[in-house]
């Protein structure tokens, strides 16, 4: 099977990422993920501490998720070079 199949095409990552409120356009609300920790962060006596506990869980999956990520941003690092000198 080629690398290609098993890959994800951009918008559909794009599409992965948006979904989870990811990217810097924010949620539904406008407010995104980065934004949301930086406030809760700044003003810590909103949450109890179990919502923090539920926080640092949900941020452990996501580093769980950076080598993935890490893995296809040098795929098509890779496939770009390949692209421009070949």
């Amino acid at each position: 099977m080629a690398e290609s199949d098993n890959a994800l095409a951009q918008s559909e990552l794009d599409d992965l990422l948006r979904i989870h409120g990811l990217l810097g356009e924010g949620d539904k609300n406008g407010v995104a993920l980065i934004d949301e920790l930086e406030n809760a962060i700044l003003d810590s006596g909103k949450l109890q501490l179990a919502q923090w506990r539920a926080l640092r869980d949900k941020l452990k999956a996501i580093e769980r998720l950076i080598p993935h990520i890490d893995l296809i941003i040098e795929l098509r690092e890779r496939r770009g070079v390949r692209g421009q000198h070949g």
